[in-house]
This record gives structure tokens, C-alpha cells and sequence, in this order.
């Protein structure tokens, strides 16, 4: 089988995700010490034929590319399934950053962000923010400390059946990521995020993940993670606390 071959019929093992939760960014970039283009792309399939019929598809594309003292992140994916000719998913995401490095230590970003879900109690939500971003360990290849605090103003509608009302807000962002190279082919990253309203502090949003991903060949990886959200105005009575356990295979470039 080939490795295109063997990336098409990969499948999501376990995937439990809320809509619109707090996008984890930091695990997608690279530690800005090498020049250069890095992507990744992965795609999932998955399939019904009987009683009643069912497909699901997955992709999602990541494009960094690193410079000097520059850094440009490009993520986007799309989820898309249906029962029986019935649409139940439709999904799509897009986040677009810019970093510009000071010096070894100090940087500050620039970003934007739309996400859609035609069947969530939030169907829309689109921010734009920017903010301070501080390396704790520059001179270490194998490891990443970073710590970073900013605000964005973010843009949310809510379908028509929900009892919530659409939200504009401006979020304090701050954030901690860590990340470890175990071995050769394995690393670890763990990354909380808090996000608090400016004019409320009750109303928070914050994430902690921690993932291992490990690399079956050079190009193709097994990614495990594992992570706590947390919002204290879910709408429509979800619950503020989930957790969630992900699985998935991914073809790098």
C-alpha cells in the first residue's frame, strides 16, 4: 500500500469535540529556529452500506512558513457527513497568524479566525486579536517554552433555535505551551489557554492539552491527545467542563 494510499483510509479511532472550543495553535508551530516551509495534511473516510447509508469526510491543511524573524501560520479544515442523503455535519475552520521576532526572546502577532457549523447552537464565530509572545528556552532544539498574553475581539451568531443571544466581546488571551522532543521519533506538548472576558471575568474560556505525536516514517505520524475545555457560558445548557480523547493520523510534507 502506498503512503498516499495507506493516509486515505486512515480513520479517527476516538474524536469528541465541541463547537467552537479554544483552538490550539501552538501545536502546530515550529520552534522558528529553522528557515523554511513546513505542512502537514490529513484526511479521514468513513462509511455505511446497509440498513442505512453513511459517509463522513475530513480534511484539514497546515502551512507554516518560517523565516528569519518571521513566522506565517495557515490552518484550515472541513468536515462534512451525512445518513441517508441527510447533511449532519458541515463544518468549516480557518485561522491565518503572523509573528514577528524581536529578538530570541521576544515577538508579537497578528491573527485572525472564522469558524462555521451549520448544526451547533453556534453556527458562526469570528475573531481578530493580536498580542506579546515570550521564549523561555531559544537556545534549546529539542525543547520549546513559550508564554504569551494578548486580546482579541471575537464576533459570535447563534442559530435561530438557540435561546442565546449573538455575543460581540473583546478576550484577554494568555497562554502557556511547552514542548519536549522524548526521542528520535517522539515529542510531547502540553498548552493551557485562558480566556476571560474583558468586562466580565465570570465569562471564561480556556483549554488544556497535552499530545504526544509519534512518527511511523518520515512522513506520516500518529498523533494522541488529550484535553480539558472549559466555558462557563456554554450555550444552551451544554456543559462547562468536557474532555476529550483524539487520534489521527497525519501525512507531512
Amino acid at each position: 500500500m502506498t503512503r498516499l494510499a495507506a493516509l486515505c483510509a486512515c480513520t479517527l479511532l476516538f474524536c469528541n469535540s465541541s463547537a467552537f472550543a479554544v483552538t490550539n495553535i501552538e501545536t502546530e508551530r515550529l520552534n522558528n529556529d529553522t528557515h523554511g516551509t513546513k505542512g502537514a495534511i490529513s484526511l479521514s473516510l468513513d462509511g455505511r452500506i446497509g440498513s442505512s447509508n453513511k459517509i463522513a469526510l475530513g480534511t484539514a491543511l497546515k502551512l507554516i512558513q518560517s523565516f528569519h524573524r518571521d513566522e506565517v501560520i495557515v490552518i484550515m479544515s472541513r468536515d462534512y457527513a451525512e445518513i441517508d442523503n441527510d447533511v449532519n455535519t458541515d463544518e468549516a475552520f480557518v485561522h491565518l497568524r503572523y509573528l514577528t521576532k524581536h529578538n530570541s526572546n521576544w515577538g508579537h502577532e497578528v491573527f485572525t479566525q472564522y469558524e462555521e457549523n451549520k448544526f451547533s447552537a453556534l453556527k458562526q464565530r469570528w475573531l481578530a486579536g493580536a498580542g506579546g509572545r515570550y521564549t523561555l528556552t531559544p537556545s534549546k532544539p529539542t525543547q520549546a517554552n513559550h508564554f504569551g498574553v494578548g486580546a482579541f475581539y471575537e464576533d459570535e451568531m447563534y442559530a435561530a433555535t438557540s435561546a442565546a443571544d449573538n455575543e460581540k466581546n473583546v478576550r484577554l488571551n494568555i497562554y502557556w505551551s511547552y514542548k519536549n522532543q522524548l526521542t528520535d521519533n517522539a515529542q510531547y506538548t502540553s498548552t493551557l489557554y485562558f480566556q476571560p472576558d474583558s468586562d466580565d471575568f465570570s465569562d471564561q474560556k480556556g483549554l488544556w492539552q497535552n499530545a504526544l505525536s509519534i512518527s511511523v516514517t518520515s512522513t506520516i505520524s500518529l498523533s494522541l491527545s488529550w484535553e480539558v475545555e472549559h466555558d462557563t457560558q456554554s450555550p444552551d445548557g451544554l456543559n462547562s467542563t468536557e474532555t476529550n480523547y483524539t487520534s489521527l493520523l497525519i501525512y507531512n510534507f
